[in-house]
């Protein structure tokens, strides 16, 4: 299958283009700017949302038969870029999957959400990812797949960064009390990527952590499984139990591809330990 990531250079489009290369498929990938490791690679091409029209002759160019767009930027560009792309895939009979976020329920957080529960958006953020979800759902029907993770970590994420950098007294980080999210990896989301597009599955799929966590009490677990101090925070209460949590509700994603919240954390921390033996001391949780 030939692939186009939109957005490789990216937490996410990185490791789901790493995925798809290793499991046979024909990858490129985009990226606005030449960075370390992609301006030498000849499957990564530049692609500028400040351009959006530029996204139709690099389509030309690479004619995949699936696009994967974890394209982040200017809202109006984006959506501007996605019917363009929309209307080619749908003129070649081509199938996309659009990254879209658990913002589109933060409208309600009164509970959890799973996939078949009605978009409710109270944020610009939410509100953008509804509309390009809906954008291309009308054009593209069944061929439009969408996945909907909650907050993405992965071995050397920026979140990552700003937790070791707050835990040895940088900037506090903002939490939320009594708030209960759940979480997926860079990996988790590759490989249900690779898994939907080898068994031709469709429709939209909560990619993320069958559980949920507080928020403060994640960022302690993970300090505590890196050994590092308690990081600083700055706080922002809730008054009431509030979740902005998107669990897999889907049936047809097997038990092997499903993750914990506690799975998530070993991940985190045993590439931590590889990378800085030297910083591990025995975790207190």
């Amino acid at each position: 299958m030939n692939v186009l990531v939109l957005g490789a250079g990216g937490l996410a489009g990185s490791a789901i283009a790493k995925e798809l290369r290793a499991n046979g498929h024909t990858v490129s990938g985009t990226c606005r700017t030449a960075s370390p490791g992609y301006d030498s690679d000849p499957a990564m091409l530049r692609f500028d949302l400040d351009e959006p029209q530029s996204i139709v002759p690099l389509l030309e160019k690479t004619r995949p038969d699936t696009v994967i767009s974890c394209l982040r930027g200017d809202f109006d560009r984006q959506l501007e870029a996605h019917g363009l792309l929309a209307d080619f895939m749908h003129r070649h009979h081509g199938t996309l999957i659009y990254l879209s976020t658990a913002n589109v329920f933060d409208g309600d957080l009164s509970r959890p959400h799973y996939e078949g529960d009605p978009l409710c958006s109270d944020s610009t953020y939410g509100q953008f990812k509804i509309a390009c979800e809906q954008l291309l759902q009308d054009r593209l029907g069944r061929s439009c797949i969408i996945l909907r993770p909650p907050e993405i970590w992965g071995r050397s994420c920026p979140r990552l960064r700003a937790l070791m950098q707050s835990c040895q007294g940088g900037d506090p980080l903002r939490t939320y009390e009594n708030m209960f999210v759940n979480y997926a990896t860079d990996v988790q989301i590759a490989r249900w990527t690779a898994f939907i597009l080898e068994h031709d599955l469709r429709g939209v799929f909560h990619v993320g952590t069958q559980d949920t966590s507080g928020y403060t009490e994640f960022l302690d677990r993970l300090s505590g499984r890196l050994g590092l101090p308690r990081p600083g925070y700055d706080v922002t209460q809730n008054d009431t139990q509030a979740y902005q949590a998107v669990l897999p509700g889907r049936k047809d994603i097997p038990a092997a591809l499903q993750l914990s919240v506690n799975d998530v954390l070993t991940y985190l921390s045993e590439g931590f330990a590889a990378r800085h033996p030297e910083k591990i001391r025995p975790a207190v949780n």
